[in-house]
């Protein structure tokens, strides 16, 4: 029986550490949208969307703990940045922090960003409309290192040669997510 509750608590425990994960990247995800966005008008009837939201989390390269080698904070943790971009292979999506963000919440930023869209979507759209004005924001899978950090890296794909990103960098100060610098913006 004490082997029983034992199994219990450390389910509930991993359960509760993967609802605040979830919830951690909702807000994250909610500055993110909100920064970007910020210059992008609602798409309503008859207005063409020009910032697609990529629906998968892109998995991290080695290219991510290569831009941080130099950095003043994140280099203490190149160790661990390494490490979680090894053990990182399997594709996962942002529908649940998605459903979580715009439930009963942040409808006009809904009305911004829309649905999220698979690559083959968005270069079928991208085609139809026969222009190059349309582009595809692609959120990384955040990395969470110690003393409350967080590393995320941003893309715009828009075409072979038009692509662009940074790495943000975040921090949790008193349970709320700060956005506290972005870094190492590059350009195609």
């Amino acid at each position: 029986m004490k082997s029983f509750f034992a199994v219990l608590g450390m389910l509930l425990s991993l359960w509760t550490y993967g609802q605040t994960q979830v919830q951690d990247n909702a807000a994250l995800l909610k500055m993110i949208l909100t920064k970007y966005y910020a210059n992008e008008k609602p798409v309503v009837k008859n207005r063409l969307q020009l910032l697609f939201f990529y629906s998968e989390k892109a998995n991290n390269t080695v290219e991510i703990s290569e831009g941080c080698k130099a950095h003043p904070v994140l280099k203490n943790f190149y160790a661990e940045i390494k490490k979680q971009i090894q053990i990182e292979n399997q594709q996962e999506n942002w529908n649940t922090e998605f459903q979580l963000l715009f439930t009963n919440q942040h409808q006009y930023l809904q009305t911004k960003v829309q649905t999220p869209v698979s690559l083959e979507k968005f270069q079928a759209l991208n085609q139809s409309f026969g222009e190059n004005n349309q582009r595809m924001l692609i959120v990384n899978k955040p990395i969470y290192l110690p003393n409350n950090y967080c590393l995320i890296k941003i893309g715009f794909y828009r075409s072979i040669e038009h692509n662009s990103g940074s790495f943000v960098l975040f921090q949790k100060i008193n349970g709320v997510w700060q956005w506290i610098e972005e870094f190492n913006r590059w350009e195609t």
